[in-house]
C-alpha cells in the first residue's frame, strides 16, 4: 500500500486536556522537548501544531517564538510539518462584522509568515465558523472565498502552503460540491478531515476533489459514526478505511497520515504515545 511510505504525525490536539494545553513555558528548555522526542521514540515522524488565538497570540505570541519551536523539534529529530490557524465563533474569516474578519485575518497572517519562516510546509485554514443560516450563506461564502485568496498570496509570498479545511453541520464547505464551488481557481491545497463529512462519504468527497482537480495536501485523521465528528481513533469507528486510501491515491496524495484524534477517545482511557503510533502502523499497512 502507498500508505506504507508516509509520514506518521499527529495533531497537538492530541496533548490537550480541559485543565492545560501542550506547550506550556517559553522560558529555557521545557516539557516541549521532552514531548517531542516521545513522539519521535514512539515512532511518529511529525506534528501539526494546533491552537486557538489566544494561546498563539497572547501566550504563546507565536509570531515572535516560532524559533523556538522549530528548535525544540530539530533537537527531538521530528518535523513541524503544518500549523493550524486559529478557529472560533469569534475567529471566523467569513463573519460578517468587518472588524472581527480584519483582525482573525491579520493574526492568520501573521502566524503563516512566522510558521513559513520555521520551515512548516502548510497552513490549515477553517473556511468558516458555525451557525450558517441558509439566508446568510452565500453572503459568507463570498467573505470566505475574499479571505481565502488574501491568505493564498501571503502564503505564496512566504513560501508556505494554504490549505483549507473541510467541515460539518452548517459550516461552510460541508459538501464536495460547495468546497469546489468555494475553491475552484484560488489554487489553494485540500486538508481533508475523515470524519467531518455528515452528507455524503468519504470516498465520494474525495473523488469529487479529484475530478475538480483539487488537490489534497494533508489530512486530519479519525474515525467517527458519520452522524457527528467524534476525532475517534481509526478502527473504533465505521469509516471504510481502504476505499478512503484508495480515493486519496487516486487524488495523488502524498502528504502524511496526520492524526487528529483526542487524548481520551470516546470508549478508551488515555492513549499512550506508543499505542497511537501502533495505531498508525496498522492503518498504514492495511490492517485497519
Amino acid at each position: 500500500m502507498f500508505t506504507q511510505n508516509l509520514m506518521k504525525g499527529t495533531s497537538t490536539c492530541f496533548f490537550r486536556s480541559a485543565e492545560k494545553e501542550f506547550l506550556v513555558d517559553l522560558n529555557g528548555k521545557t516539557s516541549e522537548v521532552e514531548v517531542f522526542k516521545e513522539l519521535k521514540e514512539a515512532g511518529i515522524d511529525c506534528i501539526e501544531l494546533s491552537f486557538n488565538y489566544d494561546r498563539y497570540i497572547n501566550f504563546m505570541d507565536f509570531p515572535n517564538n516560532a524559533e523556538k519551536y522549530a528548535e525544540y523539534a530539530k533537537e527531538a529529530g521530528i518535523t513541524l510539518f503544518s500549523i493550524h490557524l486559529p478557529f472560533s465563533q469569534m475567529h471566523d474569516i467569513s463573519v460578517t462584522s468587518e472588524e472581527q474578519r480584519n483582525t482573525i485575518i491579520s493574526a492568520n497572517e501573521a502566524i503563516i509568515k512566522a510558521a513559513a519562516g520555521i520551515g512548516i510546509k502548510v497552513a490549515v485554514l477553517h473556511p468558516s465558523s458555525e451557525p450558517i443560516e441558509d439566508s446568510e450563506r452565500e453572503e459568507r461564502k463570498r467573505l470566505s472565498r475574499e479571505a481565502i485568496v488574501y491568505l493564498k498570496k501571503v502564503a505564496d509570498e512566504a513560501g508556505i502552503t494554504l490549505a483549507v479545511e473541510n467541515l460539518p453541520r452548517t459550516c461552510l464547505c460541508n459538501t464536495s460540491g460547495e468546497m469546489i464551488e468555494l475553491l475552484n481557481g484560488t489554487g489553494v491545497g485540500v486538508i481533508f478531515d475523515t470524519n467531518h463529512s455528515l452528507i455524503e462519504t468519504n470516498e465520494v468527497f474525495i473523488r469529487n476533489l479529484t475530478k475538480a482537480a483539487l488537490r489534497i495536501v494533508s489530512l486530519h485523521i479519525s474515525d467517527y459514526d458519520f452522524t457527528d465528528e467524534k476525532h475517534r481513533l481509526p478502527g473504533d469507528g465505521i469509516n471504510d478505511w481502504k476505499t478512503i486510501f484508495a480515493a486519496l491515491e487516486e487524488n495523488g496524495y502524498e502528504g502524511p497520515l496526520m492524526y487528529e484524534v483526542i487524548k481520551v477517545p470516546k470508549g478508551r482511557e488515555q492513549v499512550p504515545f506508543c499505542d497511537l503510533a501502533e495505531n498508525m502502523k496498522k492503518l498504514a499497512n492495511g490492517q485497519i
